[in-house]
């Protein structure tokens, strides 16, 4: 027995251990800000928008500080802010109608458009300062919040989609646009503005019959309107005048003391109806100002950039472009940890539906330190086309050390990427990929990239009459392989290869033609028997057939585990899927106890599982898509955590992928809005212990009292005992890793003092001792 003590390790050892991993157990947030589309500007602040996402960038110390879910923000997916000089607030509107107020590093949250059922089109359309007040024009009226309070002052039902308004000589005016009225209301402020029939049709002298008011704003004490398709007007002399007329213009909006007219290339900022500078070559978004003559604009894609005026129509710039650092895209379809490096596609999921695919055709790295994108325009100047439609996507190494990534599209075949440049595209000239239906250039369907024991890489080809089972051996070489079940079937997803190298696929629809395909192992790869399941019984007797099969993991027991449209099962021996052909076959649907009544239930039953993952403790992360994360315990008999949009920072309850760093317990999770990762208690087991350690210690109050132990060999008995030997607390490691609350087994918190932390494996062949100390 090799015995590594510790013991007399001084007491201040593993402070550089706490300060590394300061963040255990915590959320993190990977959000796009590549996009800049939305800014405004405070005295000392510039707040901007990118891909939903704020953040803000101080003038005077140039630094820069993100808010999002869990970092402040109480919601999602940015969709309008406007700064209030007043009240010296930032009003924050998110797509699903919640809002925020933002005060001096503080925020207010007031959910009511958000959570209210009496109004039924509540959309926003745009936002008006006026004073301390905040207009929302929304589908059906307007919504006043006062900014002062931070509450709802009023809500204008005028059963009319409001698309702005603007306030003048104590009068409100209302653009509308709808199927019935195409126009502007207006009504006195001194009026009972919650009564429709004190708002009148406002007529407007002149303006162009063909055209339609689609923003309403107050400039210099005139009324100006934005037809998109005309241009801008104004009133003067019982006529409409154009400012900008035959001009494609996006958007206006009152800066300063100047209105800026947006258009796609070009941006005019008039001081007066006569006076007005012209920006001409530049993509902006958004343009702010706090001061004369220095602006503020999102660039989309080039990011955040200040110019100031040098003379009539001319401007230079302040300062180089900022751009955040993130992914390129909040859409994780498919991630793959590998080689210390995360990897993921943009895409999207329909699982009710069918296949929806959203056409970024690129991948994004991040290294830990940095994220990178292999944009779509390398695979256009390399292969001549655009790949789009990315589906899943594995990562190697070869014999030279480079590093090798495949991805399949839904379309355009395998492309592969050699040390982060494109070098092959396959298709049907170079490869045997087939074409759906019989179709040899086009539609070639691709998706299940996976890697078997031997580095071959197998994948699935949809609606193909034959061979719907391709592989790449290590050698280069392809091989197709007949499998009668998939033939001509439409969309064929995953290829889960399980550790005695069975292939097992899923077909996800049409509803009629759902089921699992077990391909068995074989010396050959281009011939192999193969069974397919329909249907399963379940271990109560009960008939089980879900119209989806949407995922597959197989977990540290051999069980193979199958996601559903009705929840999740698992097959204790899958072998049997190789060795019977039957087109039912015996499944175990995870059953557990109400703690209220004590009544069994069947865990997830009827919930839409989109993705399985197993961690180094074995358990199972299981999303789905609407319900969040599930975190099961490893004997499938407890749900350790549950993760949801209003319990964590989880970015949405509709779940595309998960993936889990086995070295350092780190789970990524993929959302529909973007992507975050939550430091999981499970690490992958060490091969001996000699880097064991606790961290943080000492433990302060200020810790929570959580104290992880790592660095230990996989399933590690530990116990905690005080220096006289007393047992305080026993566990069992998650794969690398053990945690300790601070309590003994009472749950009563332990005193003041040093603990010995005793760590052996199951046979007790090899064992540690480390210490801690605690201070109350």
């Amino acid at each position: 027995m090799r015995n590594i003590l510790t013991v007399i390790l001084l007491f201040f050892l593993s402070f550089t251990a706490t300060a590394a991993n300061d963040n255990t157990l915590g959320w993190k947030t990977y959000l796009s800000y590549y996009n800049t589309n939305n800014v405004e500007e405070s005295a000392d602040q510039v707040f901007v928008v990118a891909e939903g996402a704020l953040y803000t960038y101080g003038k005077e110390d140039n630094s820069i500080k993100q808010y999002y879910k869990g970092n402040g923000l109480n919601d999602t997916d940015i969709q309008f802010i406007s700064y209030n000089k007043q009240t010296k607030s930032l009003l924050i509107v998110y797509k699903n109608c919640n809002i925020d107020i933002l005060q001096e590093g503080s925020v207010k949250n007031i959910p009511y458009l958000y959570t209210t059922t009496s109004i039924r089109d509540k959309d926003v359309n745009s936002v008006m300062i006026h004073n301390e007040y905040a207009y929302l024009s929304i589908k059906s009226g307007i919504v006043v919040v006062n900014m002062d309070k931070k509450e709802i002052t009023d809500t204008y039902n005028l059963s009319q989609n409001i698309t702005s308004c603007a306030i003048q000589d104590n009068r409100i005016y209302a653009s509308v646009k709808s199927e019935t009225f195409n126009g502007v209301l207006y009504a006195s402020l001194d009026d009972n503005l919650l009564d429709r029939s004190n708002w009148k049709t406002y007529t407007i002298a002149g303006f162009p019959s063909d055209s339609s008011i689609d923003t309403i704003v107050l400039f210099k004490n005139q009324l100006f309107y934005l037809s998109k398709n005309k241009g801008i007007y104004y009133e003067s002399n019982n006529t409409t005048v154009p400012l900008v007329d035959n001009v494609p213009i996006n958007s206006i909006k009152v800066i300063g003391e100047k209105l800026a007219c947006i258009a796609s290339s070009q941006v005019y900022i008039f001081t007066d109806t006569k006076t007005f500078d012209q920006i001409n070559n530049l993509a902006i978004k958004d343009i702010s100002t706090y001061q004369t003559d220095k602006y503020w604009i999102a660039e989309g894609a080039k990011g955040l950039r200040s110019i100031k005026r040098t003379g009539a129509n001319q401007f230079e710039a302040v300062n180089e472009a900022i751009t955040l650092d993130g992914p390129y895209s909040n859409s994780p379809f498919d991630i793959v940890c590998q080689n210390d490096k995360v990897y993921i596609i943009p895409g999207g999921k329909n699982l009710t539906d069918g296949l929806r695919f959203r056409k970024e055709g690129l991948v994004m790295i991040y290294d830990y330190d940095k994220w990178t994108v292999l944009e779509p325009s390398k695979n256009q100047s390399k292969f001549g086309m655009l790949p789009r439609d990315f589906t899943s996507i594995v990562v190697s190494t070869n014999d030279a050390g480079d590093e090798i990534i495949y991805v399949s599209s839904f379309g355009d075949g395998i492309i592969q990427y050699k040390n982060r440049e494109p070098e092959i595209r396959y298709h049907g000239s170079n490869s045997p990929l087939e074409g759906a239906g019989g179709n040899s250039g086009n539609y070639l369907n691709m998706d299940g990239l996976s890697f078997d024991k031997d580095g071959n890489l197998w994948m699935t080809n949809s609606q193909v009459k034959n061979n719907a089972i391709k592989i790449l051996d290590k050698d280069g070489k392809w091989h197709s392989l007949f499998v009668e079940s998939l033939k001509d079937k439409y969309t064929i997803n995953d290829i889960l290869i399980t550790s005695n190298n069975d292939k097992w696929v899923n077909i996800p629809r049409p509803a009629g033609e759902v089921r699992i395909t077990v391909i068995a192992n074989s010396n050959s790869l281009d011939t192999a028997d193969s069974y397919y399941f329909e249907s399963f019984t379940d271990t109560d007797g009960n008939n089980f057939s879900p119209s989806n099969y949407t995922c597959m993991a197989e977990d540290k027991n051999g069980y193979v585990w199958v996601g559903t449209n009705k929840g999740a099962i698992y097959f204790t021996n899958p072998k049997l899927a190789t060795s019977e052909s039957n087109k039912s076959m015996r499944c175990t649907r995870v059953k557990l106890i109400n703690e209220e009544d004590g009544t069994p239930y069947y865990f997830l039953d009827n919930v839409m599982v989109t993705t399985i993952k197993i961690d180094n403790g074995n358990r199972k992360w299981i999303g789905t898509d609407g319900n969040g994360v599930y975190v099961l315990s490893g004997d499938n008999q407890e749900v350790i955590h549950q993760f949801n949009t209003s319990n964590s920072p989880l970015l949405s309850d509709k779940i595309y992928s998960i993936e889990i760093n086995g070295k350092t317990g780190e789970v990524f999770i993929g959302t529909d809005k973007g992507l975050v990762s939550y430091k999981g208690e499970a690490t992958e087991g060490k091969s001996d212990y000699s880097d064991v350690y606790a961290y943080p210690n000492p433990v302060r109050p200020e810790h929570a009292d959580k104290v992880t132990i790592t660095g230990l060999m996989d399933n590690s008995n530990v116990k905690i005992t005080d220096l006289n030997g007393n047992l305080i607390y026993q566990t069992k490691s998650l794969g690398g890793q053990a945690f300790w609350n601070c309590r003994n087994k009472k749950g009563v918190r332990v005193a003041s003092g040093i603990y010995l932390v005793l760590s052996a494996t199951e046979d007790s062949k090899e064992s540690v001792v480390t210490k801690i100390a605690v201070i109350k």
